[in-house]
């Protein structure tokens, strides 16, 4: 929250004396989509079978681009694109999860809500994840990262609108399946719903203040005034734990596979 009113004081020659309350929705946005983010990282961390690369940016190889014009993903076996090379475009991951057990990567993009994006935008964004999908085993090892044998990609919808797992597009709300960890979806939501209960908090008390009404804060259900993050104690958390690894075999490369989605 303490993010989220920090963009509230700028003047807005259009909203005039309402710029504060744009601002803060503006603002409150954004702020969801790294809540979002930062949720499905600490529903990672809780899973012993999980573990998170720093993300950084990759190179966006142009070999790997023009075999991926020709040639499916799905197709794609056993070849593999040196990352040492030169490139002129990169793609830095919101999140890059590594499964110990398989010695398989995810490489996620998070969206607060898909819909807002053009049909294309979302088809260069998932090409751009499959161009560094095809390097990031290589780039990884260069980096003294761990072994991997497999890497995946996949856009998450956090409007829970959006699903196309045939083309690696999930709902938020299939996350256990994606991240392969039960009690994710309901951890996120008790956070999500912990935060949107202070920011309507907030618009009810901005909205009062430009009426001129009181403006004392109404206590938020569920909420801990005194937090500075929205995250419930661990105690009060859905349980995460690990769902057993699919046996489907796949490409080295490519979407998102899981049976329970497929």
């Amino acid at each position: 929250m303490k993010s989220a009113l920090a963009g509230v004081g700028r003047d807005d020659i259009t909203f005039g004396e309402y710029a504060s309350l744009f601002g803060f929705f503006r603002s409150a946005v954004m702020q969801e989509g790294r809540l979002l983010e930062m949720a499905i990282k600490l529903a990672v961390q809780r899973n012993p079978e999980l573990r998170l690369l720093p993300a950084k940016p990759m190179p966006i190889v142009p070999a790997a681009q023009e075999m991926l014009k020709r040639t499916p993903s799905d197709e794609i076996k056993g070849v593999r694109f040196p990352s040492r090379v030169h490139a002129t475009e990169s793609y830095k991951p919101d999140l890059f999860v590594v499964n110990r057990t398989s010695h398989s990567g995810l490489i996620l993009d998070i969206k607060r809500s898909l819909s807002s994006y053009r049909p294309k935008e979302v088809d260069r964004l998932r090409f751009r994840m499959l161009a560094v999908a095809a390097i990031a085993p290589e780039w990884v090892a260069e980096h003294r990262g761990p072994l991997l044998v497999k890497i995946e990609t996949a856009i998450v919808d956090g409007a829970d609108e959006m699903s196309d797992p045939e083309r690696g597009v999930f709902r938020i709300s299939e996350i256990d399946d994606l991240i392969e960890t039960e009690g994710a979806a309901e951890f996120i939501r008790q956070v999500r719903e912990t935060f949107s209960g202070r920011v309507q908090n907030e618009l009810a008390r901005q909205c009062r203040m430009l009426a001129g009404e009181p403006t004392e804060s109404r206590k938020v259900p569920r909420a801990n005034p005194s937090a500075d993050d929205p995250v419930p104690p661990p105690d009060e958390l859905a349980s995460v734990v690990p769902l057993q690894p699919s046996a489907m075999q796949q490409p080295r490369f490519g979407y998102a596979r899981r049976p329970g989605l497929h």
